[in-house]
Parts: structure tokens; sequence; C-alpha cells
């Protein structure tokens, strides 16, 4: 059995060796026959995969050429280049946006445009209603810790300035929503009583209960100490003001002292005198005037070219004189009885004893503090001594805006200084509490 199946085998070896050498050529042939068909020979072969690579590197190119010169779709303005970007006059942030504020509503204007020709926005300021709204206070990014002795707006920068007793001075970017902190400057053993923009200096003066005081330097990031003044016995510096022109620093002194300094060189130029304690001061718009009330009852008119008084005339009624706001036409005088005199102003610098043209009386405790708006159409009232105490006046008509201040409004507190915009676009109060109430007047188009 075993020998049979070695026969078959040598037998199956024996006849593959006897196949002839045609069949495997054919076998070839036939297999070459098949990847032509499937791939297309050898040369097509070759010339697909030349053309694929060339598409390749085509792609690859033309994605390289897209990404050199690709632009997104938006534009982060924070970038690093942005922060860093080296300062050359004026910074960016100081300049005004002279156009609407983003922060406005706009169901108003929807109104219009729903209602058409009937509702038209008037050119001047209604005397019934003003529209207030209520922004993020002034200084919520870095708040005050003490009483709010100044609030101040830039007068050529979108600029809050706020100085405490707590020692600090500081500075906000005005938007109507976010108020970014801008600038936190403290002083040692300072608490700032009065602080003012120099509008020509790009600096803040800087007082307190001291017979020194300090100027900041907004460009160069300095703080300046000025020591006593040679020639002044004055016991403190707490009561200050810049005139408008930038060329002087005022301050209040005791018994109806008045001195002046000059803004550049922060020395002692003169001293000018009223009759009984100064209380407050006013000027006019190019600094050339000033006008002064006090104890006695009278406004004392100064002429700051000269050095000389040129004129006084009789508050009516007045027994202490408490403020003074002058504006275009008007001169308001505030006593401590919570009663505003408002004067035509050439009739104050004529007559002895004018007559006022309004007597505002809806404050009932001493009026602290007077200010017109610089549109000269609002007149701000307010007295330290009682709480919400804020008034805001239409002028000419002399009305008193009853929505203001809104019954809800308890975050007023006690009102120890306000400031207007340099266009009114906005109104700021500043209380006890470290607050700086913010108020964006529609009425008016930008800051």
């Amino acid at each position: 059995m075993l020998r049979l199946q070695e026969t078959r085998q040598s037998e199956e070896t024996e006849a593959s060796r006897r196949e002839p050498l045609g069949s495997k050529r054919r076998a070839a042939q036939e297999l070459k026959e098949l990847e032509k068909r499937v791939l297309g020979g050898e040369e097509e072969f070759t010339k697909a995969l030349t053309t694929a690579k060339s598409k390749r590197q085509k792609k690859k190119s033309a994605a390289a050429l897209n990404a050199a010169t690709r632009k997104p779709v938006w534009e982060d303005g924070d970038d690093d280049t942005a922060k860093f970007e080296k300062l050359t006059g004026t910074p960016k942030w100081a300049k005004i946006d002279t156009e609407k504020p983003a922060d406005d509503d706009s169901d108003l204007e929807d109104l219009a445009a729903s209602t058409g020709t009937h509702l038209v926005a008037s050119s001047s300021l209604a005397p019934s209603y003003l529209q207030l709204k209520r922004c993020p206070d002034g200084n919520s990014d870095s708040p005050n810790t003490g009483k709010l002795s100044s609030v101040r707006f830039h007068r050529s920068a979108q600029i809050l300035m706020t100085a405490s007793t707590d020692r600090s001075v500081r500075l906000f970017q005005v938007d109507g929503k976010n108020n970014k902190s801008l600038q936190n400057i403290f002083l040692d053993n300072f608490p700032v009583m009065s602080a003012e923009f120099n509008p020509c200096q790009d600096e803040i003066v800087m007082g307190s209960k001291h017979r020194s005081f300090y100027v900041y330097d907004m460009m160069a990031g300095k703080v300046v100490f000025v020591p006593k003044i040679k020639g002044l016995e004055e016991k403190n510096m707490s009561r200050l003001q810049v005139t408008p022109d930038g060329k002087l620093i005022v301050f209040l002194g005791q018994n109806g002292n008045i001195h002046l300094l000059s803004a550049k060189s922060k020395e002692w130029i003169h001293t000018l005198h009223m009759n009984g304690g100064v209380s407050d001061v006013t000027f006019s718009s190019d600094g050339s005037t000033m006008f002064a009330t006090g104890d006695d009852g009278r406004i004392y008119v100064y002429d700051l070219t000269t050095r000389q008084c040129v004129h006084n005339f009789f508050d009516d009624g007045c027994v202490h004189g408490t403020s003074i706001s002058l504006c275009k036409g008007y001169l308001a005088c505030g006593s401590n009885t919570g009663v505003v005199n408002v004067y035509d102003r050439e009739a104050c610098l004529t007559s002895s004893s004018p007559r006022p043209l309004k007597a505002v009386m809806n404050l009932t405790t001493s009026c602290t503090a007077a200010l017109f708006s610089p549109s000269a159409e609002i007149l701000a009232l307010a007295s330290n001594l009682t709480e919400k105490a804020v008034k805001l006046v239409h002028v000419p008509s002399f009305s008193v805006f009853a929505n203001f201040p809104e019954m809800n409004d308890t975050k007023i507190r006690i009102p120890w200084t306000m400031d207007f915009s340099p266009n009114t676009g906005y109104f700021a109060i500043g209380n006890q509490k470290g607050h700086a109430l913010l108020y964006r007047v529609k009425h008016y188009g930008n800051y």
C-alpha cells in the first residue's frame, strides 16, 4: 500500500516536470492583461501617480497663500499691540467720543420711527420733564471708602475724577456701562478735601487741611508735593478752584482772603480781600472775572487781570451767602436759608441792588452747592444738610424738574459734590458714602 502511494506521487511530480513551458507564459500574460484592465497599464499608472502628486502640491501652495493673506472675520481691539502702543500726545482713551453713546436706550428711536412726524426731537430742553437714565456708579470699578469731596469731569477727555477723604483720587473712563478704572492715587496723611482739573495743563490740584498741597501730572503719572507757600499764613489749603483759562489756582482762606497762585509755577501772586468770610467763588468762561459770596450777604466782583474789586452788590434777602455759580447770561446765588436767587448777569455788573429774575425756594436747608450746566439750560442745586436734597432747575423758565430725584432713588443719600460733563450728556453726584452716582441726560447727544 505504501509503495502504491509513493508510485502515484512520483508520477505526479514527473507530470509536472513534463508540463510545457508555454502554459506558464500564458498565465503570466493573462495576469498582465488583468492588471492593464484594472490599472490601465504601467505608463498610464505612472502618469496618474504623477498627476495626483502635482495636484497635491498645488493644493498645499494655495493653502499657504490663503493663510498668508487671509483676514479674520473679527478683530480683537484689546490685543497686546493696542495695550502696549506707545502714547504720543493725547491718549486714545482721553479723546471725547462725539458720537451718541451706545448705552442710550433705543426705545425712543423706535417710537420715533413708528410715529412718523408726530414725534420730533426738540433743539431746546423741555421745562416739564427731564429724561434721565441711571447708570452704574461712576466709581463702581474702584469704589471710594470715604466721603466724596469732589467729582469732576475732564473738560476735553471722557474722564471722571473722584476725590475722597479716604486719601485717594481716582480716575475713570466714562462710558455709562463699565466706567473702567484708569488710575488710583493715594496720598499718605492727606485726606483730600477738594480737587480740580487744570484744563490747560493736564494736571489735578489737590487740597487738604494742610498748609501744603499736591499736584498730579496726568501725562507723566507723577505726584508733585508743593510745600507751604511763603508769605501765606493760612492753616489749611482745603478749599481751592482753578480758573477756566488754567492760569490761576485760587485758594479760599480765612477772614475773607482769596489767594491767587500761578498754576504754572505754583507761586503766590496776590491776595484779594472781601468783608466777612468767603464761602464760594465762580468765574467767567474766559477766567478774567471772579464773583465771590460770603458772610455779609454781598456779592463781590473782581477783575483778575488788574486784581481789583470792580463792583459789589446786595444779594436780595440774603444774610449769609453759601454758594454761587455763573453761566453765559445768569448768576445764581445760594444762601443759608436755602433760597437761591437767579440774576441777569449784566444787571449784576451795573446795579448795587439788582432784582432777581427768580427766587428758587425748593431747598429747605442751606444751599451748599449751585452749578449751571455747560449748556446753560440746567441749574443744579444741593444741600449737604439733609438726604436727597438735590434739585434740577430748567433755565430760562426756572421751573424745577418734578421727576428728579425719583421717589425710589434712595442711593443719593447726602449730596456733597456734583458736576456736569462738558456737553451736559452726564450728571454726577458724590455722596458721603463714597458713591459717585452717574446719570445720563438723554436730551444731549454726547459726553
